[in-house]
């Protein structure tokens, strides 16, 4: 490795670290934003209600509202507070597990998250399971690996704004503009957090000099002002990669 292409990489390295704690780690949604809420279903005469999971899981509505309340904590940044409820709960339903394993990487523990989620590669949340491990890869800086992961969600959810957006940014870190428009396209119209989708092409139209397209598209989506003067400065800083 030349010592051009040893600083392009560490260029790229430093390029993906600040627009992962930007774009995609800092404003992400969790998997509470994406995984559908219980539904209570009227039981039989003489039973009490029930609580229907997202894979199909049923529950006494009592443990349905406990598991809400976690959910609840997860989505009020108290990843602490959710998994000792989740231990003292002691369930080993899928969206539980799910829950769990999205506690242990907002806390740091992104191996042991990796591990519970590959629990649930194969099963019904197997989108969340994967969008979960190609986060704890963009956070170690692994973002070859991250986006074979995220591919990996999509197909299994294609139809996810999060997932098409934050398939979208790790493509745009990579250089591939014109897949990663698409991909940015589609989660815009797909509808979820839009102006998520709308920041990462603001910053794709300023990496090719449509500044007014750019400023346009932000104006458009209500994204913040600041935002998109940070926006402005990092696509300067880019070492003008070509697209593939």
């Amino acid at each position: 490795m030349t010592m051009s292409t040893m600083k392009r990489y560490r260029h790229g390295l430093v390029r993906g670290f600040l627009l992962a704690g930007l774009l995609l780690l800092g404003g992400c949604a969790g998997f509470q934003e994406r995984m559908p809420r219980l539904v209570f279903d009227e039981a039989p005469e003489g039973q009490g209600r029930e609580s229907v999971g997202p894979c199909g899981e049923r529950y006494a509505a009592e443990i349905g509202l406990r598991i809400d309340m976690i959910r609840q904590q997860l989505e009020q940044d108290r990843p602490r507070s959710a998994l000792a409820h989740l231990e003292t709960l002691g369930l080993d339903f899928a969206e539980t597990t799910l829950m769990r394993a999205d506690a242990l990487r907002a806390i740091g523990r992104r191996d042991e998250a990796d591990a519970v989620y590959e629990t649930l590669a194969t099963g019904c949340l197997a989108a969340d399971a994967y969008h979960g491990m190609a986060r704890n890869a963009v956070a170690r800086g692994e973002r070859h690996e991250a986006l074979l992961l995220m591919r990996e969600s999509r197909l299994a959810r294609p139809a996810d704004p999060d997932i098409r957006n934050d398939l979208g940014y790790l493509l745009l870190l990579e250089g591939r503009r014109r897949e990663a428009r698409e991909e940015l396209l589609t989660a815009l119209e797909l509808g979820g957090d839009r102006s998520r989708a709308a920041s990462n092409l603001v910053m794709l139209l300023m990496q090719e000099g449509r500044t007014a397209e750019a400023q346009r598209l932000a104006a458009r989506y209500g994204v913040d002002g600041e935002l998109v003067e940070r926006l402005r400065r990092l696509a300067r800083s880019e070492p003008g990669e070509g697209d593939e």
